[in-house]
């Protein structure tokens, strides 16, 4: 019995690096709320929330980074690859919460290589 590791489902999040980016999405935008509760800590631990907060938004996006440079052409990319490329700029909103400067402007750098990398492709094609 073998098995695939990039076949294996994850319920509703879809297959291997697919569901890799959407939990990187998921967990990355969620970090959110940390900040809020942050605000009923006393200040002591206020700052370990937000490097926290900051930790999660940097890892997300640097995973995503990863997943596109190794999935840089859209007619090869995982199914809902694209898609979850395109939707990671919200993850601007959890780095500039925070003042994570280099997640605010790694963040919309994936949809803009996403469609960056649409356009060329489709250049090419044709």
């Amino acid at each position: 019995m073998s098995s695939n590791r990039q076949n294996r489902s994850y319920g509703r999040l879809g297959e291997g690096p697919t569901a890799l980016a959407k939990l990187c999405l998921i967990i990355g935008m969620s970090s959110i709320f940390l900040v809020m509760i942050a605000g009923a800590l006393p200040s002591s631990a206020k700052d370990v929330v937000y490097w926290l907060q900051r930790i999660i938004v940097a890892a997300a996006i640097l995973t995503l980074l990863g997943l596109f440079f190794r999935h840089p052409l859209p007619s090869r990319r995982p199914e809902g690859l694209t898609e979850v490329f395109i939707y990671s700029s919200g993850l601007f909103l959890a780095a500039w919460v925070t003042g994570v400067w280099a997640g605010v402007f790694a963040a919309p750098l994936i949809p803009l290589l996403t469609l960056g990398s649409w356009i060329t492709e489709r250049l090419r094609r044709d």
